[in-house]
């Protein structure tokens, strides 16, 4: 009792030296509307920043949840040591140190310290059986559309829906994770690549131990979601009901966000600039940005800025851009909302290279 005391003490205070920008709702003091999502989080996972810098939005914080939880924590036909090898590898070519440090001690905190080793010195005959290999080769190639190992995946299609869906929701999580929290889960950032190891095998023994070993109950997360108008995009997931319903979920979620939030000049240029990319890194400076927002003005500007950053290059969102935004859309919900749905728009074109239907 004692250690999950300190555990969740130190977890609680991580959020709110980590996160920016936003205001989460603290883990001891919830708000109606996300008191139970709090209780069932840190029952099966925990109260994680890159969970919680979404709260201020309920509704938010709940379709992270469902996508996260059905696709990588609960129990399915996939092994959770390689659903967390596809997470760290995801993060990896994303650029997103933050992630690749929490989920290379999963890793560690499953024995996997093979995949790990072999992500951090990019040497991928370091892992030692050929299946994770093969599956963390795919992981690496999903920003590249085209490449051989995507056209002929490693893995089932029942098996699809756990990996195709853990790779997603990284891809999405990365982007917000890169605008919102700093850049290690550790309490001290090490210049030193040997220490940050060692950190991240220690976190790997304890917390992360703790946190993987959590069992998730297979009951359904709420009934609002339906396959009816289920995205073409978004079919690999059929195979398992509860994952496709929690993305066909949060697909609905973000055409909400977008209705609300997105000005329809904004999703234009956002989605126009999406289908001439292929994965590629964006110039560097934010000189294309500006170009593309050359014929915006006030609000609608700040917001095409902002969402063009948070699809295509996260990492360059800084206090210049956030302040901007919230010049002319104040509030964490416009800010979350724009950040989240220009990150899945990035996210459902980077699931068109993993799957064809």
């Amino acid at each position: 009792m004692i250690m999950t005391k300190l555990e969740n003490w130190m977890v609680d205070d991580m959020t709110g030296k980590q996160v920016r920008y936003l205001s989460p709702v603290p883990a001891n003091s919830p708000t109606p509307e996300i008191v139970e999502l709090y209780t069932q989080v840190r029952r099966e996972f925990q109260l994680v920043p890159p969970l919680t810098l979404f709260s201020p939005s309920a509704e938010l914080f709940d379709g992270v949840w469902r996508v996260l939880r059905e696709s990588l924590i609960i129990d399915g036909s996939v092994q959770r040591s390689t659903l967390e090898a596809v997470s760290a590898a995801v993060s990896s070519i994303n650029a997103c140190p933050y992630c690749v440090d929490a989920h290379s001690g999963m890793l560690h905190a499953t024995s996997r310290h093979d995949v790990v080793d072999s992500l951090y010195a990019n040497d991928m005959s370091l892992i030692q059986d050929d299946e994770t290999r093969r599956i963390v080769q795919w992981a690496l190639a999903t920003k590249t559309p085209g490449a051989a190992i995507l056209e002929s995946p490693p893995f089932t299609v029942d098996q699809a829906p756990e990996i195709i869906g853990t790779a997603m929701v990284f891809h999405f999580i990365n982007r917000m994770v890169s605008v919102f929290l700093s850049t290690s889960p550790m309490p001290v950032a090490f210049e030193s690549i040997t220490l940050r190891k060692i950190a991240v095998r220690i976190f790997g023994a304890t917390m992360a131990k703790k946190i993987v070993n959590r069992e998730a109950t297979n009951e359904p997360l709420g009934d609002s979601a339906s396959l009816e108008h289920m995205p073409e995009d978004l079919k690999w997931a059929l195979p398992c009901k509860s994952i496709a319903l929690a993305f066909s979920h949060f697909s609905e979620l973000m055409v909400q966000q977008e209705a609300q939030y997105i000005p329809l000049s904004v999703a234009n240029i956002v989605h126009k600039q999406l289908d001439l990319w292929l994965g590629e890194d964006m110039p560097m400076g934010n000189g294309w940005v500006d170009r593309l927002t050359d014929d915006l003005s006030g609000a609608d500007k700040q917001i095409a800025k902002l969402a063009l950053l948070a699809a295509l290059a996260p990492y360059r969102v800084d206090d210049t851009v956030v302040s901007e935004f919230q010049a002319e859309c104040p509030g964490d919900n416009a800010l979350l909302a724009v950040t989240a749905w220009a990150s899945f728009a990035a996210v459902r074109k980077v699931g068109t290279w993993m799957w064809q239907p």
